[in-house]
């Protein structure tokens, strides 16, 4: 099987919000896909993760990771 791998790390500063005491601060997100060359079922473990779903490359709502992922088609 063929596994291609994609990662986007996206930082941004965060303002600080008074309201929940916390100061300005970075915020670091983790964006990860696969893209594999057969089909496979998917096996969740509940306890570890929120969900998943399927999406077509094109409806990244990131700009910057729906180029890198045009990039692997």
């Amino acid at each position: 099987m063929q596994l291609i791998p994609f990662l986007d790390i996206d930082v941004h500063t965060i303002d600080a919000n008074p309201s929940k005491n916390e100061p300005a601060h970075h915020h670091v997100d983790f964006r990860w896909a696969f893209q594999l060359g057969t089909k496979h079922t998917v096996t969740l473990q509940e306890d570890e993760v929120d969900g998943y779903e399927w999406r077509p490359f094109t409806s990244a709502a990131s700009p910057t990771v729906r180029a890198k992922l045009a990039q692997l088609t």
